[in-house]
């Protein structure tokens, strides 16, 4: 017979010897059969149905009720309706229908009014109105040597005073005016449009303009002028360039070691030659 001795099932023969029941496995339990235990599976209890068990028909979808799983008709909806342009979908009675979508109208303008002669259309509280043009000189066409002017709130045709602004003259004249009338007369020559060559600026010369040679003051020499011959080197003395010796040279130059510039020749002064 089954005794529980310090916590766990004994069984103990009749007779007085125990026999200890065995730890099981996982998954299994012990059992005692005929006086001797054994470990025997347990019996797994059932996973519960779900959803995930069951495919449900278009038009229905899965709901657990009294804890099992049933395919219900789904109620309709506007998840999957797609509408016209200038529709939207709305649930009628239960259903989803397409219906116009309500257009703000809209306000009117302008160019929805025809206005009579000498009106234009104008915004006024938000409305459209007709009112009277002021009078300009947008559309007045006057006849020759006058313009439009307002005068008075009212275009009118006045005489033109006269102007140089639309006389064309001649070659060699310009336009002055003379006793109120413009009247082309012959330029006066000047120095204005006289391109001179080079070296030479333009004067007025009895009332012409003539080129005459522009006076060139003399470059005072440089030693740039001068080509100085190998252990000399050019220096400006006394306002002129001289070829001196540099400190390594022994010999004493002399004229045959300078090259002067056109015009001036060579002159030994103080013991150095120079051009002169």
């Amino acid at each position: 017979q089954c005794k529980m001795v310090d916590g766990w099932p004994v069984c103990v023969r009749r007779h007085g010897r125990s026999v200890s029941c065995p730890r099981c496995p996982r998954g299994t339990a012990c059992d005692v059969s005929h006086g001797w235990p054994r470990c025997v599976p347990t019996k797994v209890s059932p996973r519960p149905p779900g959803c995930g068990d069951l495919r449900c028909p278009q038009g229905t979808l899965c709901q657990v009720v009294d804890g099992d799983p049933r395919c219900v008709h789904q109620p309709p909806s506007c998840d999957n309706v797609r509408c016209p342009q200038g529709s939207s979908c709305h649930l009628l009675q239960g259903w989803p229908r397409c219906v116009h979508t309500k257009v703000s109208p809209r306000p009117p303008a302008c160019h929805d009014v025809h206005c009579p002669k000498d009106t234009t259309c104008q915004m006024t509280d938000g409305q459209p109105r007709c009112v009277h043009t002021r009078p300009s000189c947008d559309n007045v066409q006057c006849p020759k040597d006058t313009t439009c002017q307002m005068t008075d709130g009212h275009p009118r045709c006045v005489h033109t005073r006269p102007s140089c602004d639309n006389v064309q003259c001649p070659k060699d004249t310009t336009c002055q005016m003379t006793d109120g009338h413009p009247r082309c007369v012959h330029t006066r020559p000047s120095c204005d449009n006289v391109r001179c060559h080079k070296d030479t600026r333009c004067q007025m010369i009895g009332g012409w303009p003539r080129c005459v040679q522009t006076k060139v003051s003399p470059r005072p020499p440089s030693c740039s002028d001068l080509h100085c011959p190998k252990d000399t080197s050019c220096d400006i003395v006394s306002g002129h360039p001289q070829c001196v010796p540099t400190k390594t040279s022994i010999r004493r130059p002399s004229c045959r070691d300078l090259h002067c510039p056109q015009g001036t020749r060579c002159q030994v002064t103080d013991g150095w030659p120079q051009c002169v």
